[in-house]
């Protein structure tokens, strides 16, 4: 009563440093997911196909945080991606980023997803995926596969990523 406020003083709240570090041990994790996915992934292949597991990261941090976040790692995981490939930088970000807006529109309209949901927007996500390659590598002229080795490597790893995104999110 009759004193002056006092000035900003600290209090407990979110500050900077526990930002800075999930953000830091975030990248790390897709750095390693997309330098893994590069050289590890294809050892475990199967008919033709091999998890993506920067796709995987990109899906569970849009599930767990939101559609925003999940564009953002989509972005950074699909550059990475494009940095180890002989191809354009881009497509494997747009690709993601396609992905990723998918899902993030996906779950905003649930609220308690089961483990079937989520594998399920991993097959449509690589769905998704694969077409944007496909169809970015037909723009730029690289090469691309016939459109029935496509369709089959395309189903196939959508089946793989299905099966191993609830593992993936737990």
């Amino acid at each position: 009563m009759g004193q002056r406020p006092l000035g900003d003083q600290l209090r407990a709240g979110p500050h900077g440093l526990p930002t800075l570090v999930r953000r830091a041990a975030g990248a790390v994790l897709m750095a390693g997911a997309a330098l893994a996915q590069v050289t590890w992934a294809p050892r475990f292949e199967v008919g033709g196909a091999f998890p993506n597991l920067v796709l995987l990261g990109v899906v569970g941090v849009t599930w767990t945080l939101g559609s925003r976040a999940g564009m953002a790692w989509a972005c950074i995981g699909g550059l990475l991606l494009d940095l180890t490939s002989s191809g354009a930088i881009g497509p494997h970000a747009v690709a993601l980023l396609a992905g990723a807006y998918l899902v993030g529109f996906w779950a905003r309209n649930l609220e308690n997803p089961t483990a079937v949901q989520v594998a399920l927007t991993a097959a449509v996500t690589t769905l998704v995926y694969s077409a944007v390659l496909v169809f970015t590598a037909g723009l730029l002229g690289q090469p691309a596969p016939v459109i029935g080795v496509a369709v089959q490597l395309t189903l196939a790893a959508a089946a793989y990523n299905a099966l191993l995104m609830p593992f993936a999110i737990e």
